[in-house]
Order: structure tokens, then sequence, then C-alpha cells
């Protein structure tokens, strides 16, 4: 372990703040075991489900890139994915609410027991490229039925993760050890010596030693680089298109966020630099994982209850996978 917005024209008042700071998810969606006839246990990996602060629910489609660095060779999944999530209370999605049978296109949601609903862990070709069709059964009087069609355009995000670097994790800040001057030699005259004095210069000489130590120790290929914390150390691209906006996660599974950053839809790549990390950053680089999802935002008041239809295009890559 190292330390290591609605698609009218409304989306743009609600802004990338209706994103609240996603913790942990205490959901655990299911998943389904998939094999390239070499390695039998790689799944397919759920993408992270981004939180809305005034959501009364949260219904994504997405299609998803999911690479991972095995032993021999990467092994890719390109997928579709259904999720959705509705609260009892607006905005806390720690409680969920029944909703119900919930299908996209057609394809039934598997609900579970605490109420979280995915897409059928044996289909992952959903028809997302075109118009997705939300049906909600609904609750009885407290969750009434509802129908929605979302015909925004899909999301595109430009990059394939195989192609994403390895150095793509977090790189934390760290304290540089400056080398002090070297001390004066009062010892230059015989006449003039001092013992008092020859002891201090003593002392100061193997200070100085000590540091320049604990400098090539820690700061090596640093030697004069004062702004190290500050200095941009990778960028990532996150060009897309048909975005509203764009969350980076950086997470694991032990951790699970370790890192998250929204990026505007303009932006076309994010650049991190060792002061992004707090310190006292933790992950395990075993499941460490990148995940970029690019969104597409659209909400609808139905039967009072504020819903947002997302389309999502995820790249997700572990690095450290071991098949």
């Amino acid at each position: 372990m190292k330390k290591l917005y609605y698609a009218a024209s409304l989306l743009t008042l609600v802004s990338l703040s209706v994103l609240t700071g996603c913790k942990k998810d205490t959901v655990a969606f299911p998943t389904n075991s998939q094999s390239n006839g070499t390695y039998p246990d790689l799944v397919y990996t759920t993408p992270w489900f981004p939180t809305i602060s005034d959501a009364d629910g949260i219904f994504i489609s997405a299609q998803v890139t999911d690479e991972k660095t095995v032993v021999i060779s990467p092994y890719k999944n390109i997928y579709e994915y259904g999720m959705a999530k509705v609260t009892n209370s607006t905005g806390n999605f720690s409680s969920l609410a029944d909703a119900g049978t919930v299908t996209l296109n057609d394809t039934v949601l598997s609900k579970s027991t605490a109420l979280a609903y995915l897409s059928s862990i044996t289909n992952y070709t959903l028809n997302l490229s075109n118009a997705t069709v939300w049906n909600i059964a609904g609750n009885g009087g407290a969750l009434p039925a509802a129908t929605f069609t979302n015909t925004n355009n899909n999301p595109i995000y430009s990059s394939d993760p195989a192609n994403w670097d390895s150095k793509w994790v977090p790189i934390l800040p760290r304290q540089l050890y400056a080398v002090p001057a070297y001390p004066s030699n009062p010892l230059t005259h015989q006449d003039s010596i001092n013992y008092p004095t020859a002891l201090t210069y003593t002392l100061a000489a193997a200070s100085y030693t000590a540091a320049v130590a604990l400098h090539k120790a820690d700061s090596t290929t640093h030697h004069v680089d004062s702004t190290y914390n500050a200095t941009v150390q990778y960028s990532i691209p996150v060009k897309t298109v048909n975005a509203d906006s764009t969350i980076i996660y950086m997470l694991d599974n032990v951790n699970g966020v370790v890192y998250k950053r929204t990026c505007l839809a303009t932006d076309t790549l994010a650049s991190f630099k060792p002061n992004d990390f707090p310190s006292t950053t933790v992950y395990d680089i075993a499941s460490f994982r990148l995940q970029i999802s690019a969104i597409n935002y659209q909400n609808s008041i139905i039967n009072s209850k504020k819903y947002y239809f997302l389309k999502m295009a995820s790249a997700i890559k572990y690095y450290q996978a071991t098949k």
C-alpha cells in the first residue's frame, strides 16, 4: 500500500455544483465474471455512481470501456450498463427507496437488497446508441409510476484507456530537504586556533553532511527544484463530445474514492501535481483504478419528484490487475 449540468439551458444555472463530493458508496452492484480464454476471473466493472444534491432519483445509461493490465497482455471489455437509485430523502443516496420494477429500453434492472438497481448481469448490450426509455413501476402513492425518454446525444470520451500512462496515480507532496551552506572553517591560521570555535565548526560540518544525505535520499532528481510540489507531473486527456461535465475518479477496492475531480466540458486536459493530493492519501495499488466519466445531464419533475436522467461514457483502467 502506498501513500500515495438539464442538457437544456437550465443546466447552466445548476452548474457543476450540483455534484456533491462522492463518499464511498455503500451499495455494491453485482458483477459478472468474463473470460478471454486465458484468465477466467476478469469481471465487468460498474462505473462509479455520481450523486446530485437536489435529486430524488438518478437513472444512468452508461457505455463503458474497461481495460485491465494483465500478466501477459491487456484485456479490454466494451459493454453497456443501466443503473438507478431513488432516495427516501432528496440528495441522500445512502437511504434508498423501492421504485418497483425499473426498465431501461425494455431491459429489467436487477434490484439489490439495498434497493439499488443495475441492468441484468446476463445482458451487456442495451441498445444505448439510440434514445433511452425509462419505465419506473413505482411503489404505491409514495412513489408513483413514471416514464421518461432521454433523447440527448450520447456523450463520447476521446481517449482509449489502453493508451493511458501507468504513472497516472497520485503522486504525493513531500518535504524537499534543502542543503545548507557549507560552514566556514575557523582553522585557517594556526595561531588563531580556538577550540570551542573548532568544535562548533565540527558540529556544523556534521549537520551539513547529514543534510546532504537526506537530500540525496529524498530529492536527488529534484536537486534545484524548490517548486516540486507545485510542478505538474502529468496531464490526463479529458476531451469529450456531447458531455456537460467530466468526472475523474481515482479509487480502489479498499479505500473507495481516493480522489475526485470534476472538469468542465470545454477542458481537454486535466493536469496533476503533488499538491493536488493530500499528503495523507493512501491507496491500494493492487486494486487501484482510474475512471473517467463523460456525463450528459437531463432532468424532469415527475409527480413532484426531481429525477435526473444521465447518459454516461465511462473509461476505466486497472493498473496492477494480476489476472
